[in-house]
């Protein structure tokens, strides 16, 4: 319920990064105000897709392995939260040391990542291993 519930919370974030992009606009940025210069970066893409894309690609597959139950239901989100979490703390470090801008929603999809990579952990946890 808990990976379903983020999934779900990480899939408007970038659902919303995804519109604003698609729409060319600026995504509103109360606090800091480096979105558009993040979203706009060559470090918001990988092989010209941008990552708000791909995080909802992450978020949907996220959804999805909350929904499936047993193995491949905790294979595929412990795959999502890590890929997830490892691609977020890149774009973290690119806002910090090579953009100098810092976007909060992309931030808040970072925290939501490292959660749902503790929950996707507990799932394994709770399973016994990622076998059962």
């Amino acid at each position: 319920m808990a990976q379903g519930i983020l999934a779900l919370l990480g899939l408007g974030i970038t659902g919303y990064l995804s519109w604003t992009e698609l729409m060319g606009d600026a995504p509103a940025c109360v606090i800091g105000g480096g979105c558009a210069t993040v979203q706009n970066s060559e470090y918001a893409q990988i092989f010209g897709v941008s990552l708000s894309y791909l995080g909802f690609i992450t978020y949907a597959l996220m959804l999805a392995s909350a929904i499936v139950p047993g193995f491949w239901g905790r294979l595929l989100g412990i795959v999502t939260s890590v890929g997830g979490v490892l691609f977020s703390l890149w774009l973290l470090y690119a806002e910090l040391f090579l953009l100098e801008a810092i976007c909060p929603w992309c931030v808040a999809s970072l925290v939501v990542m490292i959660l749902a990579l503790a929950v996707a952990v507990a799932r394994i946890a709770k399973a016994g291993d990622l076998r059962s």
